[in-house]
């Protein structure tokens, strides 16, 4: 071979090898996509097990999950007849080792905190090239929890699946509502599950070229606000309501009508601190701390009307009673007019 054809060879080579080697479906361990429809359809379900904790002041929540994720691959497939069966199951160390010997969607969340765990995994091969892989998934996930509306808030959990190797060029994730929902007994302590909501899209990041299929799972849930109506609202406005004795208390000097004003004003203060020690410092107001701070001001004004009634007169007693029974019928109305305010404004009417 002359010296021209060999270079002409080499550079041919190199030119052939380089396609090869950037081309979408090629794996780092040389394993490639399916024959056939490209992008691959890839159906993935989720079956929610649990929930175990809510960590409101990370924005974060651990969950279980039973993930299943089904595609074809016809080089899987096989003689029924001479198998004796028309699927074969794998499950345990043989069923990792399969696993790892064929192509898969590489599916992985993409909003956890940490590591990923895994548990029991099951590969199920069809005779007709059918594959479904069922694991276990456990993980702690990240949130973006709002509170505006606490403690009548409903919240969104999201669970971010998208495939780990493959950009939407190669892989297209659908969801599989035969094998979306939860568990019937599921029980989250102070929330309702709503709904299992599901979406899907392409993501571009910053360390990518190329989108990525994304199928974002939506957990809705709601806040069970009973213990909240009950146990603090309640307690507090029977609180703010006990501060206008004072306006029976005309003939009394201001210490001791202050005394009683200043009281309500600490132990709602107190309250406050309850409602609020289980979130993050955030910079908005929050359902809880409109009310928290209605409450306060209208203490308050209990005392700005003792001071007042204290500057009149003290023999003009005729005065005093006038404000003070003015006041008997001004501050109830008034506080439960900004508490439905509050209330409307938040869509909770």
């Amino acid at each position: 071979m002359s010296k021209q054809k060999m270079i002409a060879f080499l550079l041919l080579g190199m030119v052939w090898g380089g396609a090869a080697g950037a081309h979408p479906g090629e794996s780092e361990n040389g394993i490639t996509p399916p024959p056939g429809e490209i992008p691959v359809p890839v159906r993935v379900g989720i079956y929610l097990l649990d929930i175990t904790n809510i960590d409101e002041t990370r924005n974060t929540f651990d969950v279980e999950l039973d993930v299943v994720v089904r595609w074809t691959d016809t080089r899987m497939a096989f003689d029924p007849e001479a198998a004796g069966t028309d699927r074969r199951v794998h499950v345990g160390p043989e069923a990792d080792k399969l696993f790892d010997g064929i192509w898969t969607a590489q599916i992985v969340l993409a909003n956890p905190v940490g590591q990923m765990g895994t548990g029991a995994r099951k590969v199920t091969v069809h005779a007709d090239g059918r594959m479904e892989i069922s694991v276990q998934v456990n993980s702690t996930i990240r949130t973006n929890l709002d509170y505006r509306r606490f403690p009548f808030d409903s919240q969104v959990l999201p669970i971010i699946l998208e495939s780990f190797a493959w950009n939407n060029t190669v892989v297209e994730l659908v969801m599989d509502p035969d094998r979306t929902g939860f568990a019937p007994e599921f029980v989250l302590a102070e929330w309702d599950v709503e709904a299992l909501d599901s979406s899907v899209g392409d993501v571009l990041r910053v360390r990518d070229a190329v989108p990525f299929s994304n199928l974002n799972y939506e957990i809705r849930i709601q806040r069970q606000s009973g213990y909240y109506l009950w146990k603090i609202f309640l307690t507090v406005i029977i609180i703010v309501s006990l501060t206008w004795v004072v306006f029976w208390m005309s003939d009394e000097r201001l210490g001791r009508r202050a005394g009683i004003s200043s009281s309500g004003i600490l132990t709602v203060i107190a309250y406050q601190f309850v409602t609020t020690s289980t979130l993050p410092r955030v910079s908005y107001l929050t359902v809880a701390d409109r009310v928290m701070t209605v409450s306060i001001i209208t203490i308050a004004a209990t005392m700005v009307v003792s001071v007042f009634v204290d500057r009149i007169d003290f023999e003009n007693q005729a005065a005093k009673l006038r404000v003070d029974r003015a006041c008997r019928w001004i501050f109830p109305l008034a506080y439960l007019g900004m508490l439905g305010l509050v209330m409307g404004r938040n869509g909770l009417f």
